[in-house]
């Protein structure tokens, strides 16, 4: 072999092993850097910030490097300044799969460590919740998780997993749930309830503490974006929280002041007394109940015998009146009551009667008003004094006329047969008139004493 001939195979070996160096300086590298020669499944994702995040950067999920961020690129979207962040997973060759909806964020490795994207899947949230049985059979894993927002109630993730604990007529829910929808930000210490949708089928809903409705979020996000936090508002927020803690402690040590702590030093001796005082009330009470004890007992026992003699009376109305007989008896008692009230009717309805009725009724207005009228007579005082002084002169005059037949009879001799009629009609009739005088005057009495 000729000189020549030397040099180039030298030379040729020398490219080779160039070649074979540099191939495995690349390899090396690649694998160093966790890379795969095979194409990942390539993401896009928008920041506000990437916080000085740099193309080439590590993504991990889980502290394990599974891709690279590609691009890093700003960008205006609807008027706002966005960051572009495309990466690539090798899902295939690290047999791992990023969740739908996981969470990204911009993580740094201590101080002043590199930063890499952060992919967080998902996380089983846990919640208790209590229902009657009926409920119970319907709320199984798989019913979705509701929250709600602006355009109302929509599906966030569901549930994966449900213990139940009877407790007496309760059921207690041990209920396991996973926010899949990409953008969905829960509220902290949020209302949870199982509710029933139009269908007849349960869903757990969430709802926020404030009355504040949420945008939802876009249909089209596949991750749920963590924007990071520039070290300089990281100082802001903490000066503003070292601001409120040293005005919490200014409050508090107004609060603790020698005043204040003497005022708390009464309010508890008077506390003290008041529990004392208490004390003494309710061991009062627990006497008072003891003493009384006897008194409820018997109260007790006659209102449970008045309540058997209630039910006692009770039952006897309800045989009494479930009685055949006196059933019958009050069937026959209502028919001879309506044959009397029909004939009565009949009765009032005839002309006849009416007419009697009237009559009567006229007959005993007279007589009523000259019943009133006699009534009014004998009480005047002036008439009955008149017809008591006529009485008077009557008798008098007849008095009188006896003695003068008397005298006339003494002084007359001639025994004159016209004379002696004369006086004789004439005794006679002063008779007639006194028997008159003292019917009229017993008449009179008896009418005083009527009136």
């Amino acid at each position: 072999m000729s000189t020549v001939s030397k040099q180039r195979t030298a030379t040729v070996k020398v490219g080779v092993l160039t070649l074979v160096s540099i191939g495995l300086l690349v390899f090396a590298l690649i694998w160093l850097r966790g890379r795969s020669f095979g194409k990942g499944n390539e993401y896009e994702v928008l920041f506000k910030d990437v916080n000085g995040m740099r193309e080439g950067a590590a993504v991990q999920m889980m502290g394990i490097r599974v891709g690279f961020v590609d691009t890093i690129t700003p960008i205006i979207k609807k008027g706002r300044y966005y960051v572009q962040v495309r990466f690539t997973v090798n899902e295939q060759d690290l047999h791992v799969t990023v969740p739908k909806g996981s969470r990204l964020s911009i993580e740094q490795s201590g101080l002043i460590g590199e930063q890499f994207l952060e992919v967080t899947p998902p996380q089983l949230k846990e919640v208790t919740l209590t229902t009657f049985k009926e409920p119970a059979k319907a709320i199984t894993a798989g019913i979705p998780v509701k929250f709600l927002y602006e355009q109302g109630y929509l599906k966030v993730g569901e549930v994966e997993k449900v213990d139940a604990y009877k407790d007496g007529n309760l059921i207690r829910h041990r209920i396991f749930y996973r926010i899949t929808r990409p953008g969905a930000e829960m509220p902290e210490d949020p209302l949870f309830e199982l509710t029933l949708d139009k269908v007849g089928q349960y869903y757990l809903r969430i709802l926020p503490r404030q009355p504040l409705l949420a945008q939802a979020p876009d249909p089209n996000l596949i991750f749920t974006v963590e924007n990071p936090m520039r070290l300089k508002r990281f100082l802001e927020i903490q000066t503003e929280s070292a601001l409120a803690l040293k005005l919490t402690n200014d409050k508090l040590n107004e609060l603790l002041s020698e005043e204040t702590i003497d005022s708390l030093h009464g309010t508890i001796k008077n506390t003290e007394v008041l529990t004392a005082k208490a004390n003494d009330v309710m061991e009062s009470a627990n006497l008072l109940f003891q003493t009384t004890r006897q008194d409820l007992n018997r109260l007790v026992s006659v209102s449970e015998e008045l309540m058997e003699n209630v039910s006692s009376v009770s039952h006897n109305i309800n045989a009494i009146i479930g009685d055949p007989k006196l059933k019958k008896e009050m069937n026959d008692t209502i028919a001879s009551l309506r044959e009397s009230s029909t004939a009565m009717r009949d009765l009032l309805n005839d002309p006849a009667l009416k007419e009697t009725i009237y009559l009567t009724r006229d007959t005993s207005k007279n007589a009523n008003e000259l019943m009133t009228t006699l009534r009014q007579t004998a009480q005047d005082r002036d008439l009955q004094n008149r017809m008591q002084h006529i009485l008077l002169e009557t008798d008098t005059s007849l008095n009188k006329l006896n003695e003068v037949l008397t005298n006339v009879d003494k002084l007359t001799d001639d025994k004159d047969q016209t004379m002696q009629g004369i006086l004789e009609d004439t005794r006679e009739t002063a008779k007639n008139m006194r028997e008159i005088s003292n019917k009229f005057k017993g008449r009179f009495t008896l009418f005083k004493l009527l009136f």
